[in-house]
């Protein structure tokens, strides 16, 4: 009987070693369930400063849209604006919550850049 290679051998430890480190929940994961209260306020906490600022620069957005209105709405391109504007303002919160929450200490888990699309 033939001793199995060190290469052989690698390749099958491989998949376990990768299973075993998914299989750990993050540091911060276990920390949000130990305080469940804290991680709720300090979201709430920081969801209105988010929303405060968004509502705010919808505000200068929408007026400054408007001094400068254009003939969108006559070539049939009216809502296209208004649907980019979201788009921006949801990406731009969800950045602003994760920064705000960061600051707190509560680390947001990094998506791969297909996933932040």
């Amino acid at each position: 009987m033939r001793p199995i290679p060190a290469v052989a051998v690698a390749l099958l430890a491989l998949p376990l070693l990768i299973l075993g480190a998914c299989a750990q929940p993050p540091a911060d994961d276990a920390r949000r369930d130990a305080q469940p209260e804290r991680y709720a306020r300090d979201r709430d906490l920081c969801r209105a400063q988010v929303d405060e600022y968004m509502r705010t620069r919808r505000n200068i957005d929408d007026s400054r849209r408007d001094v400068f209105r254009g003939d969108d709405d006559r070539f049939g391109r009216g809502d296209l604006p208004r649907q980019m504007a979201a788009y921006g303002d949801t990406r731009t919160s969800d950045r602003m919550l994760a920064d705000c929450m960061a600051s707190r200490g509560w680390q947001q888990p990094q998506k791969q850049w297909w996933q932040k699309l």
